[in-house]
C-alpha cells in the first residue's frame, strides 16, 4: 500500500526506505537487548540512562532528518537511481552520511539503555557496512550524477564526524 508523498506532485511514498532504519535501529536492537542482555551495570541507573537517551534522541533526529530530505522530499527510490538534487541542508550541512551516523548513535544509545553490549557490536557492524557502501557505491554514484557539485560538497563537508578533516 502506498500513499502520497510529503512533497506532493503526485509522487508515491514507498515504504522501503522507511523500513531499513526501522528494522536496523528499532527491531534488531530491541531483539538483541531482550535476548542477549549484558551484565548488570554497577551504579545508579541514571548513569547509563541519561547518556543513552541523549545519544538515542540525537540519532533519531539525524536519521529522521536524513530520511526526510533524501527519500520523502524526492523521488529517490532505494538505491536504483541518484536523488533529484544533491542534498546539502539539515544534517547534510554538517556531515555527508547523517543517516548512517544517526543510526549508529541511536544504536549506541540503545546499547546503554538496554545494558546490552550485543547492540553496540551490532552498531559497529552497521557502521562498517554503511562505510563500505558509502565509499564503494554512494560516492561514485553521486560523483557521476552531480560531477563538480558533489566534488565541491565532498571537499567542504566531512563524511562522518563534524569539523573533522576531510578524506
Amino acid at each position: 500500500m502506498t500513499r502520497r508523498g510529503l512533497a506532493g506532485g503526485g509522487r508515491l511514498l514507498r515504504p522501503g526506505p522507511l523500513l531499513i532504519p526501522l528494522v536496523t535501529a528499532g527491531l534488531a536492537p530491541t531483539a538483541l537487548g531482550l535476548w542477549l542482555p549484558g551484565p548488570d551495570v554497577p551504579g545508579p541507573a541514571w548513569s547509563r540512562m541519561v547518556p543513552g537517551v541523549v545519544l538515542a534522541l540525537l540519532g533519531v533526529w539525524m536519521t529522521a532528518d536524513a530520511v526526510d530530505r533524501v527519500y520523502l522530499r524526492q523521488r529517490t527510490p532505494l538505491g536504483d537511481r541518484p536523488p533529484d538534487h544533491l542534498v546539502r541542508a539539515g544534517w547534510y550541512r554538517v556531515i555527508r552520511n547523517p543517516m548512517a551516523a544517526g543510526m549508529a548513535l541511536l544504536l549506541a544509545g540503545e546499547s546503554l539503555l538496554w545494558s546490552a553490549p550485543s547492540v553496540l557490536a551490532f552498531a559497529a557492524i552497521v557502521l562498517a557496512v554503511s562505510y563500505a557502501t558509502a565509499r564503494r557505491v554512494e560516492e561514485p554514484s553521486l560523483l557521476k550524477a552531480f560531477g563538480e557539485e558533489y566534488a565541491a560538497y565532498r571537499r567542504d563537508v566531512p563524511p562522518w564526524i563534524p569539523y573533522a578533516a576531510n578524506d
